[in-house]
């Protein structure tokens, strides 16, 4: 191996360790306003091989997007929208970073609970590659209880809504269609103020010019 290249394989594992921060970081605060005592939230640990993309629909802030961290949730419904990423080296000079498609995860977090997000171990790339094709992130609570598994995210939108992923989450009748972005367009305007509306209208005038 090279000067070189076994300097960027030092940067690359530096890089993914500051990504992934320290396991004594005191847990992220996924809500805004003030902080709530223990036990009136939940924790939910993150290994350094899931990276989560959004939370109820919601892009976190850049420092949520390292892993191996413990979120803090209010108690209630939550989606996650994951993705696993992990480094290989391919050889003495070459690396990979594999990374899957996104999946959404949705539970109800219980106040003083303590849950764990769990990705099967990938010790081969070969292996990793298959899994990001379709990936299956389990959440777990040391307590017990049945494990929650993940599904696959079918559009951006459609892992921005809560209920519509809720009623994806529930098996269809036969022959029921699938839900459509033109009604994911709808349920949001059902749900939007008279000034998100307004606003819409604007930036949709603004764009049709």
């Amino acid at each position: 191996m090279t000067y070189l290249s076994r300097l960027m394989v030092l940067l690359l594992s530096a890089a993914l360790a500051l990504l992934g921060g320290c396991s004594t970081q005191p847990p992220q605060q996924t809500w805004e306003g003030p902080a709530r005592p223990a036990g009136e939230v939940a924790l939910l640990e993150v290994p350094e091989q899931i990276q989560v993309m959004a939370i109820d629909g919601r892009e976190p802030p850049p420092s949520f997007l390292r892993s191996q961290s413990t979120l803090a949730l209010l108690p209630g419904e939550h989606v996650f929208s994951l993705r696993y990423v992990q480094l290989f080296q391919v050889n003495s000079e070459e690396h990979e970073v594999v990374r899957s498609r996104q999946a959404a995860l949705r539970f109800s977090a219980v106040a003083g609970g303590r849950y764990r997000l769990e990705v099967p171990l990938q010790r081969e790339l070969d292996g990793a590659r298959r899994f990001a094709k379709a990936p299956e992130f389990r959440l777990v609570s040391p307590g017990g209880g049945e494990a929650v598994v993940s599904m696959p995210i079918k559009s951006f939108a459609e892992a921005s809504l809560i209920d519509t992923l809720g009623k994806a989450f529930e098996s269809r009748p036969e022959g029921e269609r699938e839900v459509t972005n033109t009604d994911l367009l709808k349920d949001i305007w059902s749900r939007s103020s008279p000034e998100e509306r307004e606003a819409f209208r604007t930036w949709l005038h603004q764009t049709t010019k």
